[in-house]
């Protein structure tokens, strides 16, 4: 390595010097590594490159890596998927200091002290592969979280600021009211409430180790303690910076400073609530090709959310799923909501944080609702973003420790409908050869977790 290498108080010079592992491993630019770290497939590779390619310990308070240049170090893994990179996961910024952000503001938050200016590494995780040789791909990423003011804009130079990632002020906005829906949850006294569904682009993500045994800590407000959390970008959000925003294949909601998602969602929609498929099928000239078309009312509500039924950029960014509903005149949908299946030989090996099944009672979910007249016409009705609220988390939680224990024990019988008023356990698959091996040695028909009818139909009734 050469002698001299970067200015640690310049944040072009740490940018120039980070782009010399484009194409190589902490491996190949500190060859000594290994034996210095005596553990070639353990540690974070961010705190190995750091320590070892720039040879430098970042202050161990709130403040930036980089604290003299303002600038945070990231390095986050990606993966390959149909010939694109893709985040491997969430990006995880900061901790959440339940004790101290009540008493803070956007502006003068310790997460801007610390992440408003990041540099973004990116590399190849291939599991197989050890931590120090895995390979830095792509450029790096240059990102600011906030605003700048016209003074700050002026003294930037021009270079920093053509290789700057560029956040829009709907996003900016966006971030900034997802901080404070989480900072007044914990003034609420509901620290121990929070989930990803709550906010759209920033996530109080999950941070500890998982299970019952894992730690929990204090919070203002409230006797109940809360499972450690911290400032993450969804992962979602992080695919379209690595994309670079430029995805001509999807549109925009239109949220903004003055306009939220409900808003915008309520706007696309409002000229055809209270119509039938079939009359909204007309207008927007797209009918079924045959009629077995089972995703037909999914596709048309996208179709009124992007002509053409593009995707909605902001709807990506913010990992929403949608999912359509058609209610009975009874109030009530015919079927129950089916989630992802699980393996038997997996899900007695894990805990409920590490279960998909967790990760979906987590999501937002924009939901499309249609409800037969009296004459038996699905007619559309006012759609709504919903995340689980924490009770019913909680439920859909028991649900799935009992299921792991029954698995242990007897895979043939899991929770049943009766047995929860949130979920429950039955098949889901192709047909009765589709089939896993369980803890038994028996082979049975694939199953996965359902949300209850009613419980559905009761979730519509409190939204619409």
């Amino acid at each position: 390595m050469p002698e001299t290498k970067y200015d640690k108080t310049s944040v072009i010079s740490i940018l120039d010097y980070s782009k010399r592992l484009i194409g190589k491993s902490l491996a190949d630019m500190v060859p000594s590594v290994n034996e210095r770290t005596n553990a070639r497939n353990k540690g974070d590779l961010g705190t190995l490159v750091e320590r070892y390619y720039f040879e430098h310990s970042p202050p161990n308070n709130h403040d930036p890596d980089f604290k003299e240049a303002g600038l945070e170090l990231k390095t986050t893994g990606v993966v390959a998927k149909n010939g694109k990179f893709r985040a491997k996961e969430r990006l995880k910024l900061t901790m959440i200091n339940y004790e101290t952000i009540v008493d803070e503001s956007w502006e003068e938050s310790t997460l801007l002290n610390k992440c408003n200016l990041m540099l973004i590494l990116l590399y190849e995780f291939i599991k197989e592969v050890p931590v120090v040789e895995r390979q830095f791909v792509l450029g790096p990423i240059l990102l600011q979280l906030s605003n700048e003011s016209n003074t700050a804009k002026r003294q930037r130079s021009r270079k920093l600021s053509q290789q700057m990632f560029t956040i829009s002020t709907a996003d900016r906005e966006i971030l900034k009211r997802d901080w404070e829906l989480i900072r007044q949850k914990v003034k609420d006294g509901k620290a121990h409430e929070l989930s990803e569904g709550d906010t759209w682009y920033l996530a109080a993500s999950r941070n500890g180790s998982g299970g019952e045994r894992e730690v929990r800590r204090r919070q203002p407000n409230s006797n109940v303690k809360a499972k450690s959390r911290a400032f993450s970008l969804k992962q979602t959000y992080v695919n379209k910076l690595i994309e670079g925003d430029s995805n001509q294949s999807s549109t925009t909601l239109g949220v903004n400073r003055r306009i939220t998602f409900d808003d915008a969602t309520q706007r696309r929609f409002e000229p055809f609530i209270g119509k039938s498929i079939d009359e909204i099928s007309e207008e927007l000239d797209y009918f079924k090709t045959s009629p077995n078309y089972k995703g037909f009312n999914m596709d048309l509500a996208k179709r009124i959310l992007a002509s053409g039924g593009q995707s909605v950029t902001e709807l990506i960014k913010a990992d929403i799923e949608m999912k359509t509903v058609v209610l009975e005149k009874s109030g009530f949908p015919k079927e129950s909501m089916s989630f992802p299946g699980f393996k038997y030989l997996e899900i007695v090996a894990q805990e409920w944080e590490e279960s998909n099944f967790c990760e979906k009672v987590e999501k937002k979910f924009l939901m499309i609702v249609f409800r037969k007249d009296e004459f038996n016409v699905p007619r559309l009705m006012k759609p709504f973003y919903w995340n689980m609220p924490f009770d019913d988390r909680q439920e859909a939680k028991r649900v799935w420790l009992d299921t792991r224990r029954r698995v242990l024990q007897d895979a043939k019988d899991l929770p049943k409908l009766v047995e929860s008023h949130v979920a429950h356990v039955r098949p889901k698959s192709r047909d009765g050869s589709d089939k896993e091996l369980t803890p038994q040695g028996d082979m049975l028909v694939k199953k996965c977790f359902w949300l209850n009818r009613k419980y559905i139909g009761l979730v519509i009734a409190e939204n619409t």
